[in-house]
């Protein structure tokens, strides 16, 4: 622990406003320290990474403290989505901020202007102005933060007044941890808002209302200052008579119930399809007793509405609609506590659904259909923040394509927005850019183009000087594209073209592809080397390649015989009518070849888990396992095929009967709870479907063998 420690009583204090008069001189200080050129190092950045990641770790008590008494929020979802956000990301930009600063090759780039070594310098933009908020003030005041910081800009961080107690600690980490020179804190309501929007920034963050992000972006764009807006909207949910009625519940309400309701991209209303209303209702019911078997009121885990001003706004939209309160309803403004509370409405005017909440209020709007859903959250609001649908897939796609939203959760509540690495922003009047991991820095950041000419270029450019004539023929035979369309709009097919691009879609693609196929014929093995050439390709070149090399291998393994068993495998599970999923996390494994080429497609499907690591699966890769497992027709049952332990877990966590192919890892079986079954040969494994596996033994056959 350092020295630099606020102190308990300070929190509890008063919090002093910045004069107004000394705005414009704190502006200055930080354009001054932005034109010395001393935060475009790295070394000066990473510096002030660390310091405040200390600053935070030093200040965590203070941190918890200031949140229960601004918010109520408990411990947990303090360190889940303030203080372990903040550290967390300020480790990974840390770990990555070398290679982002790097200049990019620029793409797309014709043959005759790559002598001009044309790249992507990647710029600060110079000092900036981050406007905090108060349902999550540490989180989405240091966020942008460290993107500014990471950039290499100078800032002045606004925290929100309506959170006064964190908003002195956030000054206090600041202050004791960064360059004040270069970075500084700015206390205050709206006249002091104002003042700092009198001044000249290079960018300005907000996260707020709506209504305010009007305000500000106009005052912007009178000295042509950009902005990020990370604003809200009335969030639709709609959940499908096909959708998991239970889970959609579930995760709904917790969604809800989160920093009591007070968050940005939680859902605003849940359309329900009238067939499963009932259940749908009674599942909050049991979830909500499930969740606070003491009561609500009463637990730490539940937080409370952030003034009073708030609260009595919640309170009189209560009041205002003509819905039934069917679960909740209790409220305390002494202790600015309102109950999650859930409202069956029958219009999608009722104020509860026009207007957006920001608190624990649950409106529930019967649907007759899914067209029905689809149209009513267009007309409430067309480009939302977030947008959450409950269903199978056909239904979840095709509100995806006929809605807009700033961001997307399937089958969850508002799980994009907890990603801390996946850009995060709205569309439309619920905002502009985006954050988050990488897309921070890129927030902060100018892409300056950047060409070199070199000197014995000068013949080959004398076509651009006067006098012009005669050098338009010579112009346009430099620079003209041939259009691959006739005049109906067709795209022209040639032979020629197609061979010699080995039918990819580019010249690069073509020269990547002839590259495999060169290598195959000279029975060169693709190494680990080559395939980490190609995991370094630049896109789409990488794509391409991958490609490629999938093709030149399912192509040479057509020629050859399927290894013994094999076809008594694929009879075996045509007749049980059993689905085999296949991870293709490792292309190299013969065996995975031989079932990507042999078994017929309405048997085997593919499974991508690339990036797994137990035990923190990755999402996706289950969910697209657990997707098949749900959405195949006929078969009684699912196996996972795998040649690693990640694959192995991976398959469990679906639900699907697991099958280790060449796993040299053995012994890991006896650390989980589910049966592997370990084989070596296809032999093995028809042996073990047609006998052991049916029985739901565990058995493992075969040696450990060191290939």
């Amino acid at each position: 622990m350092t020295q630099d420690l606020v102190s308990m009583a300070s929190i509890a204090s008063e919090l002093k406003y910045t004069p107004s008069d000394t705005i414009p001189e704190i502006a200055a200080g930080v354009r001054n320290a932005f034109n010395s050129h001393k935060t475009k190092s790295i070394d000066f950045r990473l510096m002030q990474l660390r310091k405040l990641y200390w600053g935070i770790k030093d200040n965590e008590a203070a941190l918890v403290k200031a949140c229960k008494q601004d918010l109520g929020k408990g411990a947990f979802e303090t360190y889940l989505a303030e203080i372990d956000w903040c550290t967390n990301d300020i480790v990974f930009v840390t770990q990555n901020l070398k290679a982002w600063m790097k200049d990019e090759s620029a793409p797309d780039i014709p043959l005759a202007n790559k002598l001009l070594s044309p790249r992507i310098r990647k710029d600060p933009l110079g000092a900036v102005l981050i406007i905090g908020t108060y349902n999550f003030p540490v989180n989405l005041s240091f966020t942008p933060l460290v993107g500014a910081i990471a950039a290499g800009c100078t800032a002045i961080l606004k925290p929100s007044e309506s959170a006064p107690a964190v908003a002195k600690v956030l000054q206090h980490i600041v202050e004791t941890s960064l360059d004040v020179s270069c970075f500084g804190v700015v206390q205050g309501a709206v006249p002091e808002t104002s003042a700092l929007l009198e001044e000249k920034w290079d960018k300005i963050f907000y996260t707020g209302s709506a209504n305010v992000g009007k305000i500000i972006a106009k005052k912007a764009a009178e000295t042509l200052t950009p902005v990020t807006l990370e604003l809200g909207g009335r969030n639709p949910a709609i959940v499908t008579k096909h959708a998991n009625v239970q889970l959609a519940a579930k995760r709904l309400l917790w969604g809800k119930i989160m920093n009591a309701g007070q968050v940005c991209i939680s859902q605003n209303y849940i359309m329900v399809d009238k067939e499963i209303l009932a259940p749908f209702i009674v599942e909050l019911k049991v979830t909500m007793k499930m969740f606070y078997p003491n009561g609500i009121k009463d637990s730490d885990d539940y937080a409370r509405i952030i003034n009073g001003k708030q609260w009595s706004r919640l309170k009189s939209m209560l009041d205002s609609t003509k819905g039934q309160i069917i679960m909740g309803g209790d409220m305390d403004e002494s202790q600015r506590y309102l109950e999650p509370t859930v409202v069956l409405v029958d219009s999608p005017k009722d104020p509860l659904v026009a207007d957006e909440s920001f608190g624990p209020i649950i409106p529930i709007l019967p649907v007759e259909d899914l067209d029905t859903a689809i149209q009513i959250a267009n007309e409430v609001h067309r480009t939302p923040l977030g947008l959450y649908p409950f269903g199978n897939k056909q239904e979840t796609d095709q509100i995806m394509r006929e809605t807009q939203s700033g961001g997307v959760s399937v089958n969850d509540a508002l799980f994009h927005g907890t990603i801390p690495t996946l850009p995060f922003g709205g569309v439309g009047d619920s905002g502009q850019g985006a954050y988050r991991g990488r897309s921070s820095f890129d927030c902060f950041s100018h892409r300056r183009s950047v060409t070199t000419t070199p000197g014995w270029m000068e013949g080959l450019l004398d076509v651009r000087y006067p006098p012009y004539e005669g050098k338009l023929a010579k112009f346009k035979k430099m620079s003209e594209l041939k259009p691959n369309f006739d005049r109906d709009g067709k795209v022209k097919f040639s032979l020629i073209t197609y061979i010699l691009s080995l039918g990819a879609d580019s010249t690069t693609g073509g020269l990547v592809r002839y590259a495999v196929v060169l290598l195959e014929a000279l029975k060169i093995p693709k190494s680990t080397d080559i395939l980490d050439h190609i995991h370094s390709l630049p896109q789409p070149a990488q794509d391409e390649a991958q490609t490629a090399v999938r093709a030149i291998e399912r192509a040479a393994m057509v020629e050859q015989e399927p290894q013994p068993g094999l076809n008594a495998l694929i009879t075996y599970l045509e007749s049980r009518k059993v689905k085999m999923g296949l991870c293709t996390r490792n292309f190299d494994a013969p065996v995975t070849h031989l079932l990507q080429t042999f078994l017929p497609g309405k048997t085997f499907f593919p499974i991508v888990t690339r990036d797994f690591r137990p035990p923190k699966p990755d999402p996706a890769g289950i969910l697209q396992i657990a997707q098949a497992w749900d959405l195949e027709d006929g078969a009684d049952s699912l196996i996972m095929v795998g040649d690693s332990m990640d694959d192995m877990t991976a398959g469990y966590r679906a639900g699907a009967a697991t099958v280790l192919l060449s796993c040299e890892e053995n012994e890991e079986l006896e650390k989980h709870e589910y049966t592997g079954l370990a084989v070596k040969r296809l032999d093995d494994l028809v042996d073990i479907l047609e006998k052991g596996f049916e029985e739901g033994t565990d058995r493992r056959i075969g040696e450990r063998e060191g290939e």
